[in-house]
């Protein structure tokens, strides 16, 4: 039986790999990718439509793209 740490341990991992997606996306953006998102904003390659897992891969993009 899984237990309320466990769920939490599970979502807590889960998070910090979509926040490691998001970094790993800007990461790989190319110079005309990066100006697509200086234009139009990151929330148009952000793979996620639903809070809290969209506000996680924004996080980790933004501290990438922005570094």
């Amino acid at each position: 039986m899984i237990d309320e740490q466990q769920i939490t341990d599970f979502s807590a991992f889960r998070l910090g790999r979509i926040y490691a997606q998001g970094r790993n996306r800007a990461h790989e953006l190319s110079a005309s990718d990066r100006a697509h998102v200086d234009l139009c904003g990151a929330e148009v390659l952000n793979p996620y439509a639903a809070d809290p897992e969209r506000s996680r891969w924004s996080e980790g993009f933004s501290k990438a793209f922005f570094a």
